[in-house]
């Protein structure tokens, strides 16, 4: 058991992926401050979400999946069915409120945490992950959508801030 729990925190060196939170989390808020208020309501695609919609999604899932990881409570209310106010306003103060609850749970991982397998029906490809899978897809989630978000910003003519990791 032990050489499992020593391959398991090898694997997540949470130290330095707490420092990479923090860069994402300062990346994030800057591609996610670059759009203007009144923007927020863009959407490329009638299909596609607005830009206020993607900047609290990456919000609440961060929030959600680390929730279910750590037990943790969040810092605000998770409703999948009813989305808050996407507003420039309303999602920055959601996006920094969901980074923070991050750093503030990461240190804390232990390694049944880690280990612990979740049924995620919406996962094709992984079914069923460990807590350090859904870490890793998180950071991954994160940035899918804050390159969308890049994208949006480019639709409309604006420059990204540079990547920063």
């Amino acid at each position: 058991m032990a050489a499992q729990d020593a391959k398991v925190t090898s694997v997540l060196d949470v130290p330095e992926f707490v420092r990479d939170w923090e860069i994402s989390k300062q990346f994030t808020l800057d591609v996610a401050n670059a759009m203007p208020a009144d923007l927020y309501t863009f959407k490329p695609a009638p299909e596609e979400m607005t830009f206020g919609e993607q900047i609290n999604h990456i919000a609440i899932a961060n929030a959600y999946r680390f929730n279910q990881i750590t037990g943790a409570k969040t810092p605000f209310a998770i409703d999948l069915k009813n989305p808050p106010a996407s507003d420039k306003g309303s999602a920055l103060k959601l996006l920094e409120q969901s980074f923070d609850y991050v750093l503030q749970v990461l240190p804390n991982l232990t390694n049944e945490q880690l280990k612990r397998t979740f049924h995620v029906p919406s996962w094709k490809a992984r079914p069923d992950p460990d807590g350090r899978a859904m870490i890793l897809n998180m950071f991954v989630h994160t940035a899918h959508h804050r390159a969308q978000c890049e994208v949006y910003l480019r639709a409309k003519g604006i420059k990204p801030p540079d990547y920063t990791f």
